[in-house]
């Protein structure tokens, strides 16, 4: 068989840009590892949490799990903190905590650096306090809030597809 030096190999590329404000990757860029292990890039892996510490990325909620990722390896901007958790941790419950505006704020009151490039301290994170809840528990939240997001999304397909009937009816009926 044929050896292929590790740097052909290719990784997941996230750019800030492409965590949206929802908490999902947008997009991934396919990179060979060689070209993103030398660049400074944050490091990550299938499932971890990332989360953006500059200003104002983090105050907007640029935070997402990090799923699909080629190879289930990630790098991206050097101003993500990444969170993996372990069997004790749900990853969507820590994402859901993580991500309330009340975490972005406390996290913004204690930024470090000059107007425009400042950012959270992972000091922040270490201190945060995470309630302690079993597993059954966290993965009973995450059903809820997973079911109610469910229906968000289907009330918002609704919206979508009575916006304009409006219009309609007033035009069949005022000819």
């Amino acid at each position: 068989s044929t050896l292929f030096p590790y740097t052909t190999l290719f990784r997941s590329f996230i750019e800030m840009a492409s965590v949206n404000e929802n908490g999902y990757i947008d997009k991934k860029e396919d990179r060979k590892l060689g070209d993103v292990i030398k660049g400074g890039y944050t490091y990550f892996h299938e499932n971890d949490i990332i989360i953006a510490k500059i200003t104002p990325c983090m105050e907007n909620g640029k935070c997402a799990i990090a799923r699909g990722l080629t190879n289930n390896i990630g790098f991206g901007s050097s101003e993500f903190h990444v969170f993996e958790c372990n069997d004790n941790l749900n990853v969507d419950f820590l994402f859901g905590y993580l991500n309330r505006s009340s975490i972005r704020k406390k996290a913004a009151a204690v930024m470090t650096g000059a107007s425009g490039h400042r950012r959270v301290p992972i000091e922040f994170y270490e201190d945060l306090e995470i309630p302690f809840l079993t597993i059954e528990e966290q993965s009973k939240i995450v059903k809820t809030v997973k079911e109610f997001e469910s229906k968000i999304v289907e009330a918002e397909k609704k919206l979508e597809a009575l916006k304009g009937k409006t219009g309609e009816i007033l035009e069949r009926y005022l000819r």
